[in-house]
């Protein structure tokens, strides 16, 4: 909830309305969407500092020379698609935010942890803290909000959280791809109720918004439909 007058705040805290408005759970699942969404920017950025090391790893003599004897050639694009699956220029700068003052990454955070719990659609990933560390360079206030236009009266700052980039194809094409090679397992299950929906990948493990009642409610309607068969 957001943007609450002093009336409607009281207006809320009535037990039925909090019931039937089930403010309850919808705090409990924007929290986990938002903690969810700090936990992969944080393996985003572990995954870019490995990318690092692999890169100066690779452009190694000794290195280039073991590919060599064994007559074969990379060049970066083939290293960033044979091994981290993704394209070139998103390894680029997955290298580029690897290199960014831990003190900034941790500044980058706080504002977007902030400006998540009061109900801000803010985009939490690499190519949004390269953005940010480049402008702290000119102005080490400057302000997440400001970067990615959070004050505009906009639709697209309406929902909880995103971490794409709508303006760029490209990389939200290479992200969907990197999710997709990083999924093991994905279930969605329509019901009156709500529906639930689990994933479970690699990097991230389980990955849901449901409570373990409701996914074990759709593994037993699977159950049911196996025995059936």
């Amino acid at each position: 909830m957001r943007n609450l007058l002093e009336i409607e705040t009281e207006l809320l805290s009535n037990p039925n309305l909090v019931d039937g408005l089930q403010l309850d759970r919808i705090r409990t699942i924007q929290t986990a969407i938002r903690s969810q969404q700090r936990s992969k920017f944080r393996k985003q950025l572990g995954l870019a500092k490995i990318m690092k090391d692999v890169k100066e790893y690779f452009d190694l003599p000794t290195t280039q020379e073991i590919f060599s004897n064994s007559g074969v050639t990379w060049s970066d694009e083939e290293l960033a698609d044979k091994v981290f699956e993704c394209g070139k220029s998103w390894m680029y700068k997955c290298i580029k935010a690897s290199n960014v003052d831990e003190n900034v990454i941790r500044l980058f955070e706080t504002q977007c942890k902030w400006l998540q719990d009061n109900g801000q659609r803010v985009r939490m990933g690499i190519e949004q803290l390269n953005q940010f560390a480049k402008a702290f360079i000119d102005n080490e206030n400057v302000q997440v909000a400001d970067l990615q236009n959070l004050n505009d009266n906009d639709e697209t700052n309406d929902s909880v959280v995103d971490d794409t980039n709508e303006n760029s194809i490209e990389d939200t094409n290479e992200e969907t791809a990197e999710t997709s090679n990083d999924t093991i397992f994905t279930l969605s299950f329509k019901r009156d109720s709500g529906n639930v929906s689990v994933r479970y990948s690699q990097s991230e493990g389980l990955v849901t918004t449901n409570s373990n009642a409701d996914i074990l409610d759709a593994i037993a309607f699977l159950n049911e439909q196996l025995t059936n068969n």
